[in-house]
């Protein structure tokens, strides 16, 4: 009996070590309650924000906030969301910003939108509900997609974008309902972007 007693205890040990040795923020794969966490920053560094990605079910569940005191952000308005690839060297790596700056020249090293080959706006792996920021300057929401895998994520990059994401809705032709057909820079930044203008927030998944 004290023998199996030992063992038990043993066993207990093994168990409780190999626990403390998973690191925290990290999507193990097989674990229910699996989650991460992004801190939303600006281009001062200046956390604004977090983002949580969570496994639940065979979806993921996502959580945002987004304090107030973000300089210069349309308040009472939507903000395109995404995750942007984060995948070129060439562009710099993770969020790179100077605040001296102009705005459209911050965390342009986090690359475009994250996507499987041939997607289009609003079908990216990476595009997100819109946030509406209140006119207190805070926002929040909640909602659960199939189209994120945990384990996808590191290395990726989270954007808040100064503007409204129109999500490729642009209807173009010679009909009473349709839109006279844009510049080439339009409709592109549409389909890459829906077209949602500057990069306010970054935040690198780890």
């Amino acid at each position: 009996m004290a023998r199996s007693r030992k063992l038990t205890m043993a066993v207990a040990a093994a168990v409780a070590l190999t626990a403390v040795a998973i690191p925290v923020g990290v999507a193990v794969a097989g674990a229910g309650d699996a989650k991460t966490v992004v801190v939303l920053r600006d281009a001062a560094g200046v956390a604004r924000g977090t983002v949580q990605f969570r496994n639940s079910g065979a979806h993921t569940e996502v959580k945002v906030r987004v304090n107030d005191g973000i300089e210069g952000i349309a308040v009472d308005a939507f903000h395109g969301f995404h995750i942007h690839a984060n995948n070129d060297p060439a562009n710099g790596e993770g969020c790179v910003a100077d605040p001296a700056k102009p705005s459209k020249e911050w965390f342009v090293s986090a690359d475009g939108h994250w996507k499987d080959e041939g997607e289009n706006h609003a079908g990216h792996s990476g595009d997100m509900p819109s946030l509406l920021v209140t006119s207190a300057g805070v926002a929040e929401s909640r909602f659960v997609t199939d189209r994120i895998d945990l384990a996808a994520l590191p290395g990726r990059a989270v954007i808040l974008h100064a503007g409204p994401d129109n999500f490729g809705n642009v209807p173009v032709g010679t009909e009473k309902n349709q839109y006279s057909p844009n510049g080439p820079e339009a409709t592109t930044a549409t389909a890459n972007t829906g077209n949602a203008g500057d990069r306010i927030l970054c935040g690198v998944v780890e």
